[in-house]
């Protein structure tokens, strides 16, 4: 394996007409791709998945701070994550969900909800007073269109999902739910307003968040009718480049360029166009990367195969620190990215987020005074504190207010 250090971006003629413009059939979350990945493990406790997955459970030192007020930083734990939490600087999260109770599209009721009911993590969230969540996800056009036609499953899922709440004094859901074709856009909409009631009736102080799509091809959030019935919305503002890409590039990138197409900015303007308030909006933003096998070195070359979506521990461990990957930062999408030369005619390209393009991107969010940030996912950054750094950095109640600005994302 040998180490490119210099990439050149003469990419001429190839990259031409290139830009993310792919059928929303061969779309794939990573966050799909997590739960076809893990579906398999019937784990029991979280010590399974550290050990699985090599959570580290050294102490990890980290800058104290505690969030501004003005501020909702949001982050999701996975179960496969296992006991990563013990590293969380709690005191810097508004909210975090646990993720997830997966649903049986036939009957509403969970097929897992892994450690909800025993994590000590809640314990812990809550002893600084972040909020809790629980995530609520389905994956796949067939399996929403299943559990869409089915008031019984809804009422169901509503009512074992109250029952889950009560049992955690947890604060509130995050509805998850991937793949919805157009035709199930009104059967969704009664959905999110349906959950939305029932909750809410048990407990008016239940929040219902809603994640949104980068990229909404079907047109399926109805907001100017859910939004009274939503408290927030957590923008999956990533995998505009992933498993189905056919050239690479990054996977959050920041502003709209011939060669990358559309990114960030562009998500954010849309949602702002569809009547989403910025005070409601939370930019989640991911702590993995997306890699693939090209045959040419420069940014944006035809793919030829996806690897995989490596977590930034593991970017972090094998590529900067052990191979001593040179690591190199795109202006135009505002990421970084790095190069390996496996052979003559073989280059693995990964893009991925770290310091330099999350500080770019918080500063932008601050400054447009959205509602905050998210992070997709806690504890992919497991044993080291820089990520977390940062975080206290931008956004500690230390941070002056005055550096909010304009309320418009130029």
């Amino acid at each position: 394996m040998l180490l490119l250090v210099g990439c050149g971006n003469d990419s001429t003629a190839e990259n031409e007409n290139t830009t993310s413009k792919l059928d929303n059939v061969d779309f794939i979350s990573q966050r799909h791709l997590h739960e076809k990945k893990f579906e398999g493990f019937d784990f029991e406790t979280e010590q399974q998945w550290d050990s699985l997955n090599t959570i580290s459970p050294k102490k990890v030192l980290l800058k104290k701070g505690k969030i501004h007020p003005a501020i909702r930083t949001f982050g999701w734990h996975i179960y496969s994550n296992g006991s990563s939490w013990k590293n969380y600087n709690f005191s810097m999260l508004w909210g975090i969900s646990y993720f997830s109770y997966r649903i049986q599209p036939e009957t509403g009721r969970y097929k897992t909800i892994h450690q909800w009911k025993t994590t000590t993590l809640i314990d812990s969230a809550k002893a600084s007073n972040c909020k809790v969540f629980l995530s609520i996800s389905n994956f796949g056009s067939e399996n929403n269109a299943i559990f869409l036609k089915n008031p019984k499953a809804q009422k169901t899922l509503i009512d074992s999902v109250s029952n889950l709440l009560a049992l955690r004094s947890a604060d509130g859901i995050n509805i998850d739910f991937e793949g919805v074709s157009k035709k199930d856009k009104t059967s969704f909409t009664k959905f999110i307003i349906a959950i939305s009631n029932g909750l809410k009736q048990k407990n008016p102080n239940y929040m219902i968040s809603l994640c949104l799509y980068a990229e909404d091809w079907n047109a399926i959030f109805d907001i100017p009718t859910i939004d009274l019935y939503v408290d927030f919305y957590t923008l999956m503002g990533y995998d505009y480049y992933g498993r189905f890409s056919k050239i690479t590039g990054p996977v959050t990138p920041f502003n709209q360029s011939q060669k990358f197409g559309k990114g960030l900015k562009n998500s954010i303007q849309y949602y702002k166009n569809k009547g989403v308030d910025f005070n409601k909006l939370i930019v989640g933003l991911p702590y993995y990367g997306a890699q693939w096998s090209t045959k040419k070195s420069f940014p944006g070359a035809t793919v030829s195969k996806f690897i995989d979506h490596p977590p930034y521990k593991r970017i972090k461990k094998f590529y900067m620190d052990s191979l001593q990957t040179p690591v190199q930062f795109d202006s135009i999408s505002s990421s970084t990215y790095l190069v390996v030369k496996e052979n003559d005619d073989e280059f693995h390209q990964l893009f991925f987020e770290d310091e330099k393009s999350l500080s770019i991107k918080y500063d932008w969010i601050k400054n447009n005074r959205l509602s905050g940030v998210g992070i997709w996912a806690l504890g992919y950054d497991n044993g080291h504190s820089e990520l977390w750094d940062l975080l206290t950095e931008k956004f500690s109640k230390e941070q002056n207010i005055d550096l909010y600005q304009d309320n418009s994302p130029d």
